[in-house]
């Protein structure tokens, strides 16, 4: 196995171990820190489930790609509990519909579902991470946070948003380049080493994810004793 590999099993491990605590202090989360739980779950089902898809049939695409779209949707409705401008909501509530034309599109006729759907997989990351600079430029603007002395890096939103920020942007170079590695044919060297590079760093970018949801969980009032 290559380092990737590692990397990619590791961030499994600690996105299956995260999910402990947070069924521990389940009871203390609000609405917007339960879609995070939810997102979780979401994230370790993924990864082992893609991993036994990809030994047992050798394509674990069309899973990836349906997978992609539900996440989409439970960080849509994450954003939407935490951003707090109406226009905003509505905005988002149209680019899920959007994501989901989109995906429709791209899965069907565009690239398929044996190819990684590059298409609508960097939209979606791509939007996610500008939902992800929006809210830290509300929390930077936060009145009423400055009012009541509150420090942002105190909030578990803070952390939440903080961990989905850093696992997007790295694995934003992967989502634009997979499916033309795929359709490399036999990859050479050349293509290898990209793949290897950006697989690497996106696996890094989920172990990153996982440390800041935990201090995210940390800050959630009851959970510390």
């Amino acid at each position: 196995m290559h380092l990737h590999h590692y990397i990619f099993y590791f961030m499994v491990g600690i996105e299956v171990l995260l999910l402990i605590p947070f069924f521990l202090h389940y009871r203390l989360l609000n609405k917007e820190q339960r879609v995070i739980f939810a997102y979780a779950i979401s994230n370790a089902f993924t990864g082992v489930v893609a991993d036994i898809i990809a030994r047992i049939y050798h394509n674990n695409m069309a899973f990836t790609a349906v997978m992609f779209l539900v996440q989409f949707f439970i960080l849509t409705l994450f954003y939407i509990h935490v951003l707090k401008h109406p226009k905003a909501k509505k905005i988002l509530q149209v680019m899920l519909a959007a994501a989901v034309a989109l995906f429709a599109v791209d899965f069907t006729f565009l690239e398929g579902p044996l190819l990684f759907n590059s298409i609508f997989i960097s939209f979606r990351t791509f939007v996610l991470i500008i939902y992800g600079v929006i809210f830290f430029l509300q929390l930077m603007r936060d009145e009423s946070l400055i009012e009541q002395s509150i420090y942002i890096n105190t909030l578990p939103a803070f952390w939440f948003n903080a961990g989905l920020f850093v696992s997007l942007c790295c694995s934003f170079p992967l989502d634009l380049c997979f499916n033309f590695l795929q359709r490399g044919g036999t990859p050479d060297d050349k293509l290898l080493s990209i793949f290897r590079i950006t697989a690497s760093l996106t696996w890094t970018g989920g172990v990153i994810q996982a440390i800041l949801f935990y201090i995210g969980l940390l800050k959630v009032k009851g959970v510390r004793r």
